[in-house]
């Protein structure tokens, strides 16, 4: 009996441990960015933005139709580097509410911007308030600041794979080889998107540019629970220039959900830098009198 009952055991083992399967994985995908979708508004962290970059100049010359006939960049040798700690919260915006990044800048390279107290309240009454253009006005807070490369809407990047925009990705697990992540065992999910307009958001003036996206979902093999997204993108400008983009977004429990954890972002013209910005965040907590 003993006997018997160890082989049991040891069947019983083997099969938890076997390897997920895709569809599982997708499941586990969409359950985790609902929940994302439900308990991120309102929640709010302290944001410390370490930039190193350059801003380039744009030559564009057009032709009698205001067709753009050739288009040069020129990038200055000097980088600059600079820290910016935010307010950052998250709230729904527009019509149909859609989730965004909103902050105020508490400092930047040390020196107040306003007073601290007062940012944070600015935007706890952005969190809370029902007005769009108020949230909007927090919305590229970064770019108006002048910094040289402004990122946005990273931490909630698990919401483009729930369920309704799976359809637009060409999903794989890769089996080559063990990953782990933070001593944890990972199943490494690949994707590349073939359809859908969702995507990166970068602010260029008053115009947003979404492009298709290839990149690396990492689940925790024990639960499959997300805890890094990497997000790479393209967009060719020109036949002599493509400006890339790569983005890691780490995630980690929380007594309020998953959240973000950190982000690193980077952009290339063809292959030389342009910026790199790293991202961390401290203890997430929600505005007072909002529920999930």
């Amino acid at each position: 009996m003993l006997r018997g009952f160890s082989v049991l055991v040891v069947a019983i083992a083997a099969h938890a441990q076997s390897p997920p399967d895709l569809a599982e994985c997708l499941e586990a995908l969409d359950r985790t960015a609902s929940n994302f979708a439900a308990g991120a508004p309102g929640l709010m962290s302290e944001e410390t933005l370490d930039q190193h970059g350059r801003r380039g100049f744009i030559e564009i010359m057009r032709g009698k139709k205001d067709e753009i006939k050739n288009l040069d960049f020129t990038l200055p040798e000097d980088f600059h580097d600079h820290r910016v700690v935010s307010n950052y919260g998250l709230a729904e915006v527009g019509r149909p509410r859609v989730l965004h990044e909103i902050r105020t800048i508490a400092t930047i390279d040390g020196k107040a911007l306003e007073d601290p107290g007062e940012a944070r309240h600015v935007l706890t009454a952005g969190l809370q308030s029902p007005d769009d253009d108020t949230k909007r006005r927090l919305l590229e807070n970064l770019d108006r600041n002048q910094l040289e490369g402004a990122v946005t809407d990273f931490g909630q990047l698990i919401l483009l794979f729930s369920k309704r925009y799976q359809s637009d990705y060409r999903f794989s697990i890769d089996r080559d080889k063990e990953q782990r992540l933070r001593d944890e065992p990972v199943t490494v999910l690949r994707f590349k998107q073939i359809s859908g307009l969702q995507g990166l958001t970068f602010f260029k003036d008053t115009s947003e540019d979404r492009d298709p996206a290839t990149g690396q979902i990492w689940l925790r093999a024990r639960d499959l629970v997300p805890l890094r997204i990497i997000f790479n993108t393209e967009e060719f400008v020109s036949k002599k220039f493509t400006i890339r983009t790569e983005a890691t977004v780490d995630y980690t429990a929380s007594p309020v959900g998953l959240v973000p954890r950190s982000v690193t972002h980077k952009q290339f013209l063809n292959s030389d830098l342009m910026v790199e910005n790293d991202l961390h965040y401290g203890e997430f907590h929600r505005v007072g009198g909002m529920v999930p």
